[in-house]
């Protein structure tokens, strides 16, 4: 396997990565676990395919100065695909336990949701095609991205405070931004290393 194909790899598990997020979000909007049971597969295979990567990038990326940039992506997928089996099994006991979030809640984690795709995306089409353009949205988006979930987090608090809001809804919640917040910092990482 040539720069190129591995190159190819990483960007092809990372459109994984984002197809299990798109399935994680949904699980979230019309609380079924059927999704979040085929985000984990994807995981999975994503995890079991970086593992192969690591490999390969260890034998070759020292040699081959393109390949170098991209030593440390597949770290960075695996920790990504961590925090997202986090979130699915925050999910996966929202679901189970039929436990709500408040309208704001509920809104301020769709609104996440979103963000986080355009940014799992726009990190995506760089490895893809190697447009460091890219780099810059990525960058101001996970700024703003977890500006947002602080300012989520304040409101949460306000929210435990007035008594509307579950204490297991509340740990549910908070583990969901904290595995937002850190599958961006990820994604903006890998767009920094690329970029070096």
């Amino acid at each position: 396997m040539g720069p190129k194909e591995t190159i190819n790899g990483i960007y092809e598990l990372f459109l994984k990565v984002v197809e299990a997020v798109e399935l994680e979000r949904k699980s979230s909007l019309c609380s079924r676990s059927v999704f979040l049971d085929e985000a984990s597969r994807i995981i999975l295979d994503v995890r079991k395919h970086q593992a192969g990567l690591v490999l390969k990038l260890s034998q070759t990326g020292v040699k081959d100065p393109v390949l170098l940039k991209y030593a440390t992506v597949p770290g960075h997928i695996e920790r990504i695909c961590e925090y997202m089996e986090n979130m699915n099994r925050a999910l996966s006991a929202r679901c189970n336990e039929g436990i709500r979030f408040s309208d704001k809640a509920t809104d301020e984690v769709n609104y996440l949701f979103e963000e986080l795709k355009g940014i799992l995306l726009n990190t995506s089409g760089m490895l893809g095609t190697g447009n460091f353009i890219l780099a810059g949205h990525i960058k101001h988006a996970e700024l703003a991205f977890s500006e947002s979930a602080r300012e989520f987090a304040a409101r949460h608090r306000e929210r435990i405070e007035e008594g509307l809001c579950l204490p297991k809804a509340s740990s549910i919640y908070m583990d969901m931004l904290n595995s937002f917040m850190a599958i961006a910092w990820h994604s903006k990482e890998i767009m920094q290393e690329l970029r070096e």
